[in-house]
């Protein structure tokens, strides 16, 4: 028997808890989680459209832009030009990581990952790969059916 019916609450008690945990360890880097995954994914995937990398971080404009302002003005992401096609609209412009950025990402690796062994610790390898699964098939649900709900 599920103790709460509303999906959205259960889940963000479980991210707050595991929010923590990440911002806990990444403290040391001067990053909160919301940060380090931007750096991640603009390192992971090189010069990238502001749009495009809110939509894959499930992040709204405005969002993205709250959260990019901190590392931008850090001088780990640079706002860089792309091809229009690597944008969404003529308003929209890239980013990438910076030297110092890419030297703060590799740095705060090793906190990220005490971060990821607490939390697959605390879950269990069964629990942990079950939750990433159901939670993959869950994102992808919600992709295919985007414009239905909204």
């Amino acid at each position: 028997m599920m103790k709460n019916e509303c999906s959205c609450t259960t889940l963000r008690q479980l991210t707050r808890k595991m929010t923590n945990i990440y911002d806990h360890y990444l403290a040391a880097d001067e990053l909160t989680i919301s940060q380090y995954s931007l750096l991640a994914r603009i390192g992971k995937y090189g010069p990238i459209g502001v749009i495009p990398l809110a939509h894959s971080m499930g992040m709204d404009r405005s969002t993205m832009s709250r959260t990019l302002k901190p590392l931008i003005s850090a001088g780990w992401i640079e706002t860089v030009d792309l091809p229009l096609e690597m944008l969404t609209d003529k308003r929209s412009f890239g980013v990438r990581l910076s030297m110092e950025g890419e030297r703060k990402w590799r740095q705060s690796k090793p906190n990220w990952r005490k971060a990821q062994d607490v939390i697959n610790t605390i879950l269990g390898d069964q629990t942990h790969h079950a939750l990433m699964s159901l939670v993959d098939d869950a994102n992808v649900k919600f992709e295919q059916n985007e414009n239905a709900i909204l």
